[in-house]
């Protein structure tokens, strides 16, 4: 008997215009205790989506009114639905540019008819837990955001845009333009307190591999998972931004040089640390167990400077130069701007 665990998210969408399979289909998931809901095309299916919220749609590729691919596309489109896991189930469009264009359109799987109903739950369920644990550190990111102090902003300052900072929706941390209005606060405090400011620049080592192995999906979720780490690694006076795809910056007020490269230690420490994935997420792929541990040990390079006064433009560069050594160096490494200086 095939192994049923449970999951909180339980709802199927089944979109495929041959009733037998319908049928089909939805004895197989109830018999698994998934409740089921159905749809004869793509219109239909995209209503139903937007109205109950699945867990995961399963969809067929070749169907009147609207194709699986269309609907695909739209679903992925609509801010409501984007989130939900599709796999697409034909037994009409089997060639690989089918499998390709079924992916690029934001489909997490492409499974061929007649299928293994012991590789579809199993795919099914992975895909729930997955998606179980990416809302699950999302509130914890939200939560630990929410915790981290507002830095008290001197005379004159109050009010202004850092307090409604622009966010980056996946991680919920400051996005990329919002680092440069807080960097121009945190500079003209630290120049009136005659404190240093310091950075770190974080990049995930690798990252392309699991995007390619495991799909942007997965992706997503390593991403929020390194931004959680940072937040819990971090402390409340620092301030964290995702600046762009895998690399994280963080301003670090009031920090010499020595105690942020302490701090950045801890973070790589805590990287090498963190078990990203658990056996569940592996059944969406057939990798032996010494792939999976390669997977699972996800490390950053990070560079750091530490400047009194300069413009966002020079701190990024500065630490950029210092992460770029670092990557040369081998990568897992932690570099100081100022280690380039003395070697120059």
């Amino acid at each position: 008997m095939l192994a049923n665990p449970k999951i909180p998210i339980s709802k199927i969408l089944i979109v495929d215009d041959n009733v037998d399979m319908l049928d089909t289909l939805e004895h197989l998931f109830m018999f698994y205790d998934f409740e089921v809901l159905r749809a004869e095309n793509g219109k239909i299916g995209l209503e139903v989506a937007e109205a109950h919220q699945p867990g995961v749609i399963l969809l067929d590729a070749l169907m009147p009114v609207m194709n699986g691919f269309e609907a695909c596309e739209r679903l992925k489109s609509n801010p409501r639905t984007r989130e939900i896991p599709v796999i697409f189930l034909s037994a009409n469009y089997t060639d690989r540019d089918h499998r390709l264009k079924g992916l690029e359109l934001g489909a997490d799987d492409y499974l061929l008819k007649p299928f293994n109903a012991k590789e579809l739950i199993a795919k099914v369920n992975s895909l729930l837990h997955r998606k179980q644990l990416t809302e699950k550190l999302r509130r914890d990111n939200q939560q630990l955001i929410r915790q981290q102090r507002r830095y008290d902003l001197p005379d004159g300052l109050a009010g202004t845009e850092v307090e409604k900072p622009a966010v980056d929706p996946l991680t919920g941390l400051h996005n990329g333009a919002s680092f440069q209005q807080r960097y121009v606060i945190e500079q003209r405090i630290s120049t009136e307190k005659s404190a240093t400011l310091s950075m770190i620049l974080v990049d995930v080592d690798m990252f392309r591999k699991i995007n390619e192995s495991f799909g942007e999906k997965t992706g997503d979720y390593v991403l929020m998972k390194i931004a959680n780490v940072i937040l819990h690694t971090t402390r409340v006076s620092d301030i964290v931004f995702r600046l762009n795809s895998n690399r994280f910056a963080i301003l670090l007020p009031n920090t010499e040089e020595e105690e942020a490269f302490d701090e950045a230690e801890k973070i790589r420490s805590a990287m090498i640390q963190t078990r990203f994935f658990d056996q569940d997420f592996f059944q969406l792929k057939n990798l032996p167990l010494k792939r999976r541990q390669a997977y699972n040990n996800i490390t950053v390079s990070i560079g750091l400077t530490a400047m009194e006064d300069a413009r966002p433009a020079d701190l990024l560069k500065h630490a950029g130069e210092a992460l770029s050594r670092a990557k040369q160096n081998g990568r897992n490494l932690t570099v100081r701007f100022s280690e380039l200086i003395r070697t120059e």
